[in-house]
Formats: C-alpha cells, sequence, structure tokens
C-alpha cells in the first residue's frame, strides 16, 4: 500500500470496522504520542484513504480484569507489574470522509480491518483537505498553524455559542467569530446586557437613554419600572385599568415632545389619573386604581424616565449599523424588563424590514440569551422568544445571522427548545454538569466522550454544525490578543 510521505504510522485498524468509523490498535510506545483529537489517515486497504479524528481510548490488559482472580491480579497485590504481552492501547475513529481526491467527500466504501492509519503531524496541514476557506476559527487543538475554516453561505442559518461563565463565550465572540462576519460582509448590531462584554471594545454605541422605543414597548418598559402595578405582567388590559389608561397616554403623541424626565413624570401623573377618572368604575374602584399608580409612579426614578425619552429610532440603529459596521447597544442601565423592551423595538423593526422583503447582511448578537428565551419563557420573555424565533425563520431568507450566547444548552440553565433548534452552527465550551445531556445529543455523531466537556480548558470549544465543513465536530482554540484579559 502507499504511504503519504510525511505521516507517521501509528497502528493498524481493528475489527468491526465500517464506512463511518474505527477502531485503531496502536503500534508499541505510540500510546505516549498519541492524543484524543489527533487527526489521523487511513490508508484503506479497500482503496481509498480516509480523513478521521481519533475520540475514546482505551487501554487494555487481560492480565489485569477486576472481574476474577488472575496471575496479573496476584502480581498486582504483591505491587509488582504482571506481563505486557496481552497489554494494548487503542482510539476510536470517527471518519470526517474521504479524501482520495484531494478534498473531503463522503466515505461510502467500508473500512478494511488491518488497513494502515497514519497520524498527521505539525509538518502537515489536514485543514486544507475541508475545502477553501471563506475565513477561519481559531486553530485546531495544539496546532497554531492549522487554522479551522468556515463556511460563509451558511451564516444565516445563525450560531449558538455554548459554555459555563469563564470559558470565554463573549471573547470567542469578539475575537474569532464577529471579524468573520465582518469579513463577510455582515454588520453588527450587538445587544450588550451587563455592558461590559462589549461596549468598552467598540467606538460606536448607543444606551438605552438613546433609543426611541415604540409606543408599546414604552408601555411595557414603565410598566416594569412600576412592577406591573401590583398586578401579574399577564393580566389583560381590560383587566388591568392601570396599564390601559397607562397605554392610552403613550398612543397619544403629545408626551413625546416634553423636554425633561421631571416633565414627563408630571404629565403622566395628570394624564393617567384624568383617564381612570374617565373610565366606567364605581368611585371607589377609580380612587383606589389612581392611588396605586401614584405609589408606583413614585418607584420611577430619573433614569428610567430618561430612558424613554430617546430620539434615536430603530431604522437609525440599522444606518447607524451599516455606517459604522459594528454597533453596541448598550443596555445596561434598564431593568430586565426595561431591557426586553429595548430589544423587542429592535427585533420588531428587523422583522418588519424582512416582511418588507429587504435584504439585509445583519449579524444580531445577543448576550445572555436565557434572559429573553428561557427554556420556559414566561411573561415578557415569551414576546422576545417569539421574536428571536421569527428573526431565526426569516434571517435564513433575508440575511440575517443570530448570534445567541448562552451559559447553558437547555432545561433551567439553557435556552427554549424552539429557539435552539434554529442555532444550525455551535459551538460548545466547558458546560454544567446539568447540560452533559443535552450536549451529547448535540455531540452524538462525534463520539466524544461527554465528561470531558465539563473539563474542557478555557479558550476550547467543539465547532459543529453548517459552517463546519467538516461533518463531525472539531476541537478548536483560540489565544487571545497580547494585552487581553
Amino acid at each position: 500500500m502507499e504511504v503519504w510521505i510525511g505521516l507517521r504510522k501509528i497502528g493498524i485498524v481493528a475489527s468491526g470496522s465500517t464506512v463511518i468509523d474505527a477502531t485503531v490498535i496502536l503500534n508499541a510506545g505510540e500510546e505516549k504520542n498519541v492524543k484524543a483529537e489527533d487527526l489521523v489517515i487511513i490508508n484503506n486497504r479497500n482503496g481509498n484513504k480516509i480523513m478521521a479524528v481519533c475520540r475514546t481510548a482505551l487501554g487494555s490488559n487481560e492480565n489485569l480484569r477486576a472481574v476474577g482472580f488472575s496471575p496479573g491480579v496476584a502480581y498486582a497485590r504483591l505491587g509488582k507489574h504482571p506481563s505486557t504481552a496481552k497489554e494494548y492501547y487503542s482510539f476510536s475513529l470517527d471518519v470526517l470522509g474521504d479524501i482520495s481526491a484531494e478534498k473531503l467527500e463522503q466515505n461510502k466504501t467500508v473500512i478494511a480491518p488491518s488497513s494502515d492509519v497514519l497520524l498527521f503531524e505539525n509538518s502537515d496541514n489536514p485543514m486544507n483537505h475541508l475545502g477553501t476557506p471563506n475565513g477561519s476559527v481559531g486553530y485546531y487543538k495544539d496546532h497554531k498553524t492549522w487554522t479551522v475554516p468556515m463556511i460563509a453561505k451558511f451564516i444565516p442559518y445563525h450560531i449558538g455559542v455554548f459554555a459555563v461563565t469563564g470559558a470565554g463565550k463573549s471573547l470567542l465572540t469578539r475575537y474569532q467569530i464577529l471579524p468573520f462576519l465582518r469579513s463577510s460582509g455582515y454588520d453588527l448590531i450587538i445587544i450588550d446586557w451587563k455592558g461590559s462584554d462589549y461596549a468598552p471594545y467598540f467606538s460606536a454605541k448607543l444606551s438605552i437613554g438613546d433609543l426611541a422605543l415604540d409606543d408599546d414597548n414604552v408601555v411595557g418598559y414603565l410598566s416594569a419600572a412600576m412592577d406591573d402595578f401590583g398586578y401579574f405582567w399577564g393580566t389583560s388590559p381590560e383587566k388591568n385599568p392601570i396599564r390601559a389608561a397607562l397605554e392610552t397616554i403613550i398612543y397619544k403623541p403629545e408626551w413625546r415632545t416634553l423636554k425633561s424626565p421631571a416633565e414627563l413624570k408630571v404629565h403622566l401623573e395628570q394624564e393617567v389619573e384624568r383617564e381612570i377618572s374617565a373610565q366606567e368604575d364605581k368611585d371607589y374602584y377609580r380612587k383606589k386604581n389612581i392611588d396605586r399608580f401614584k405609589k408606583y409612579l413614585a418607584k420611577v426614578d430619573e433614569q428610567e424616565f430618561r430612558n424613554v425619552m430617546g430620539t434615536v429610532k430603530p431604522e437609525k440603529i440599522i444606518e447607524q449599523a451599516r455606517k459604522e459596521h459594528s454597533l453596541v447597544v448598550d443596555i445596561s442601565s434598564g431593568g430586565r424588563g426595561e431591557k426586553l423592551s429595548v430589544f423587542l423595538t429592535i427585533a420588531k423593526h428587523l422583522l418588519k424590514m424582512m416582511q418588507e422583503k429587504q435584504q439585509l447582511k445583519v449579524g444580531l448578537v445577543i448576550d445572555e440569551g436565557p434572559q429573553y428565551c428561557p427554556f420556559v419563557p414566561k411573561g415578557r420573555e415569551s414576546r422576545t422568544n417569539d421574536a428571536i424565533s421569527e428573526l431565526c425563520a426569516l434571517g435564513r431568507s433575508y440575511g440575517l445571522c443570530v448570534v445567541l450566547l448562552s451559559q447553558g444548552i437547555a432545561g433551567e440553565i439553557g435556552i427554549n427548545a424552539a429557539v435552539r433548534r434554529n442555532l444550525n452552527t455551535q459551538f460548545i465550551g466547558k458546560i454544567h454538569p446539568l447540560d452533559m445531556e443535552e450536549a451529547k445529543k448535540l455531540l452524538a455523531q462525534g463520539k466524544i466522550e461527554d465528561k470531558s466537556l465539563t473539563l474542557l480548558p478555557e479558550g476550547d470549544f467543539y465547532f459543529l454544525g453548517k459552517m463546519n465543513p467538516s461533518p463531525v465536530p472539531l476541537l478548536i482554540h483560540f489565544d487571545l490578543p497580547e494585552g487581553v484579559a
């Protein structure tokens, strides 16, 4: 059989191989050199060359089986080493594809047992077999020269970045994913929940107070600031006369001509009281509702009033993003309900543009995903969850890429399943043990030991999905620029 120059033989294929996986039995001594995630070529005796990745490892010594007493066990009890004649080491191999034609294609040829397995080393670059890249994301495992390519045409199929706090989600996004989107012609709108992950690193930014929220979301924002007047949020306006009165006043344009938060507070107090007084209800209930409104209005501080008096309309946000190419919307100054109202205003305009058949070429980055679309959305979360699902559904046709970051994948720490299924490219870093089952489902085609996902170091992510030219997950790493903590 032909052996490629520059590759070292490390073992042969064991019995039980198929077209998509195999097991390599390592040559003596190679167990010290070959590691999980190493890339190899199977020089298939059936006539083709197959690229694969080493996954699950196994060390076996028949003399040391712990299920019964044997001479080897007797030696071990005495602190001695038994014979290694029956000892061997192996790795399961996960097939990427056939590279006989110098490009990656689906392998359809059964892998013959005893075929030679050869290891890619630093002098080689197996990424060249994954096709012509549109750009790259980090590098493969421990090989800095093996930059991992991404397929740009699948950008609008949306991206999910999952890892626990401190694993590098925001840094991967900031230094790898966003530059790739920009080089692919996408302008960026970044919603920064905390105001610390993106806002300090971009010159073009807006705050809540700059934005002109639409009327519905002004009502939502102020209601959230007033704790929904003590009502459950889902109560309809008919059953929540205070919110109904507030809506009537906000839907009138007069309040937008006011110049200061103090003027807005006085205007709302007077006009909402007048509106409640005109409602068809008993005097007792009207007075009670007015008193309740004034009580909760007093809780709203000057900054929260200022936050609904902005003048930058959503269409101007899009224009500024196109002009600056990267725009951060810092929503850190609002409470949770207020932040969701800001997001809904932006989402509503993007949806309107797509419904008008406009091509966007925009990347919408949503940090802290569970805040918008938790596993079981309630109240305002139901609206933001539905908005994200709709953005994803339309985005594939109109050039919108949603990039969603989350500490968890599913369950109480994760995001809603309807949104998750729309994220067709995933980066999975160190996960919480509660997420092992869900990660195992996503990585099922990769034969990756799920427990190892709880041990990944900062900067290590499994890359899988549409934008990955490999049909199986690849372990990537990225280095931070100098001086970045």
